[in-house]
């Protein structure tokens, strides 16, 4: 991911941009021991898996979601052989455990502001990529942890929970017989889901209009070792 970022505007902007952050998305981690990993957070903590796909990055492991509540999830990254991915896990663990990054949802205007600024204080950022039903962008902090902002190409009604949302997709995507949720999953999703009243953010919709290319472009997340001071 390169070097820690100086930052070249130390006191503040004054141009008054606002950059709105909506929650923390989810923290997502790699793991080693599969099976006791899912059945820790499924069984043990009751958290609802809302979506288990092959990893798009690595096609050795799986990418599952755990709902934390509300609108929060954690993310984990498991490999499908746990004794060939021994060496791999080792490799990428810093610390106490081993996270990849943390992931902050913004609406589209604040996506593409935020995008400018971090361009213009001479951070080094991965992306725009198309993740498909999200647009990401990766970079790191001062002290060298890798966040993610990502935004909905098709921004969700404000009372209709993400969780819901998601877990629909992932039902529609595999009745389709499809590898991976893409935007036109959640479409259906929501249209299966929304109730009269629903609020949609127009200006984010707006932002991205239907005939930005929602399909994955093959770009990868960055190996967590990759750039590391």
């Amino acid at each position: 991911m390169g070097r820690v970022p100086t930052l070249r505007h130390p006191n503040g902007w004054k141009d008054g941009t606002v950059i709105r952050t909506l929650r923390i998305s989810h923290p997502a981690f790699f793991g080693i021991h599969s099976a006791e990993t899912i059945r820790f957070y499924s069984e043990i903590l009751n958290m609802r898996i809302v979506l288990r796909q092959p990893n798009l990055d690595d096609a050795s492991m799986e990418h599952v979601f755990f709902h934390v509540g509300e609108d929060n999830f954690i993310a984990y990254f498991l490999p499908y052989d746990e004794v060939a991915a021994v060496g791999k896990y080792e490799r990428m663990r810093p610390g106490y455990g081993v996270m990849n990054h943390l992931a902050l949802d913004v609406d589209a205007q604040s996506f593409a502001a935020a995008l400018e600024r971090l361009q213009v204080e001479g951070v080094e950022v991965h992306g725009k990529i198309e993740r498909g039903y999200e647009r990401s962008i990766y970079f790191r902090d001062p002290n060298g942890v890798r966040l993610e902002l990502l935004t909905w190409l098709t921004p969700p009604p404000l009372r209709l929970p993400q969780a819901d949302i998601i877990a629909t997709a992932q039902r529609i995507r595999q009745e389709r017989g499809a590898g991976f949720v893409e935007d036109r999953d959640v479409r259906q999703a929501i249209d299966e889901l929304q109730e009269p009243g629903d609020i949609v953010d127009e200006a984010s919709m707006e932002s991205f209009p239907a005939s930005d290319p929602p399909a994955w472009t093959g770009h990868r997340h960055p190996a967590p070792d990759e750039g590391r001071m």
